[in-house]
This record gives C-alpha cells, sequence and structure tokens, in this order.
C-alpha cells in the first residue's frame, strides 16, 4: 500500500486549529477506521462529577451539570491517565482527575457566570474559552460548586471526542474542451459553479489550479453543461478529511494519538491470529 498525505489547508490560531488534508492509497474502510479512532478512542479531559453547594440560577442542578461537562478543557496526555488505567482503580486521584471549583456572588446588576469563573487546581487543566456561558444569576443569587474533571473517550460520551472529523471522496472532473465551441459566448457551468472552479476563455472551458482543494462534488457543472462536455467522479482510493480540535489538545496530538491506538489495534489483531489455541491449523 503506497499511502501518500497531502495537506490543503492548515489553520492554526487562538480561535481555531484545523487540518485539511488528502489521504490517497487507502480503502474506505481504512479511512472510516482512522474517523471513529480520532471519535472515539482519543481521550481527552472533561467534567464528569458536580457537586452543588449552592445553586441560586433558574436551571436545575443537572442542566448545568450537563453543560459544564460540554466545556471543552485543555489536556496533558503525558500527565493523566485513563480511570480504569489508573493504580486508583479508577476512584479518583491526582494522576486521574483534576478539580474545579466555582465560587460566585451576584451584586446588584446580577451576574452572568462563565466558563472563565472555573478555578482549577492543574493549571494544565483548564477552560479553553473564558466566555462560554453556564448560567445567570439575578441580583444577591450565588452559584457554589465543585467539578471534578476526568480523562475519558468519546465512545462513552460526546464530551471527551477531541473535535470533529469528516471526510469526502476526492474530485476527480473532466472537460472535453472540443465540445465547448458550440457555446461560443458564454459557458453556463462555469457561471453557476458556486466555487467558481471553472475558467472560459477562447471558447474553451478549463478547471483551475488545484480545483479538487474546495470542489463538493455538487454536480451543478454537470446539471448545466447542455453540450455534456463534463464529467463529474471521484479519484480511487482518495479521500479529503477536515480535523478541528475543540482546543482541548492539538492536531498533532490528535493524529499522532489515533495511529497509535490504531497500530495498538492491528498488534493485537495479529496477536490473535498467530494465537494457534483460537485459530489451529
Amino acid at each position: 500500500m503506497n499511502v501518500k498525505v497531502t495537506v490543503i489547508e492548515r489553520i492554526q490560531n487562538e480561535k481555531l486549529d484545523m487540518i485539511k488534508f488528502e489521504l490517497d492509497g487507502v480503502s474506505l474502510e481504512f479511512a472510516n477506521a482512522f474517523r471513529r479512532v480520532v471519535l472515539s478512542e482519543v481521550p481527552v479531559m472533561a467534567i464528569d462529577e458536580v457537586i452543588f453547594l449552592e445553586n441560586d440560577s433558574p436551571l436545575f442542578d443537572e442542566m448545568i451539570a450537563h453543560r459544564l461537562g460540554l466545556i471543552p478543557l485543555t489536556t496533558d496526555l503525558k500527565t493523566y491517565n485513563l480511570p480504569h488505567e489508573c493504580t486508583c482503580g479508577g476512584v479518583g486521584c491526582t494522576l486521574c482527575q483534576v478539580e474545579l471549583t466555582c465560587s460566585v456572588k451576584a451584586d446588584l446588576d446580577g451576574h452572568i457566570v462563565r466558563s472563565g469563573d472555573l478555578q482549577s487546581t492543574d493549571p494544565a487543566v483548564k477552560p479553553v474559552n473564558d466566555d462560554i456561558i453556564i448560567a445567570k444569576l439575578q441580583k444577591n443569587s450565588s452559584m457554589v460548586f465543585e467539578a471534578f474533571a476526568r480523562l475519558g473517550e468519546g465512545r462513552d460520551h460526546a464530551k471527551w471526542q477531541p473535535g470533529q472529523i469528516g471526510f469526502g471522496y476526492t474530485p476527480d472532473v473532466k472537460i472535453d474542451s472540443t465540445k465547448c465551441a458550440k457555446c461560443p459566448d458564454q459557458c453556463i457551468a462555469a457561471r453557476r459553479c458556486p466555487e467558481e472552479l471553472i475558467e472560459f476563455s477562447g471558447n474553451k472551458a478549463k478547471l483551475i489550479k488545484d480545483y479538487w482543494h474546495t470542489c463538493s462534488l455538487c454536480e451543478e457543472c454537470l446539471r448545466n453543461c447542455p453540450q455534456e462536455a463534463i464529467a463529474v467522479g471521484s479519484k480511487p482510493n482518495s479521500y479529503i478529511f477536515t480535523i478541528e480540535s475543540s482546543g482541548a489538545i492539538t492536531i498533532k496530538e490528535i493524529i499522532t494519538r489515533a495511529m497509535v491506538v490504531f497500530q495498538e489495534k492491528i498488534d493485537e489483531f495479529l496477536g490473535h491470529l498467530e494465537n494457534k489455541e483460537l485459530f489451529p491449523l
């Protein structure tokens, strides 16, 4: 298998950590397995337990606890263990969980409790964004609680997903320019393409360079070419991935951890095949 990766777009700033790339030379099953591993088996920290001491907001404790669980937290994968792999047996210790506290009292103007009001015992584990609204307090009301964040995996709950990932087929569009002479004045397909990927000049239509980076295979050009000069398809064994991190860990950590998990699964499978008790010759 000759696998090739081509980076199409990379954005990394305070607001967004995203990568778009082409993965060529793999089967559809491999591509989907990689997607599932990223979503379900790359661990991150998330609030899993909340103890309320005061809650004067109009929201029930359960609703606030649900909101807290969905707040992305920065994660240090080298320091913390999954609860079932920790030496404490999952009871809870400094190696598998972090405590975050919140103590807010509104003044006469009221107060909006935000993720920035959470105080963590570990500076390395804190909300990715300080402006996520948790609840609104009326004047002279208060909210006090203790929360415990644990390392977890997306297969147990969506709050432990490290981000979002999706993939599609790599576009393969061809234009027979010899048929374009029948449309000397204009190319309707070029005008109708939502991404403006077709150029028309000298009675000939052609695709712009690297059109496949943004083509969505909508087939709008195909439907609007009266001469049937355009063929829309996909490149065999080639897929375009888009991965966006929640901010808990970086894109590099997501991909690296996913490939480690992937390799472990393959090694485990090969180990079963070599087990003569399960597969006698």
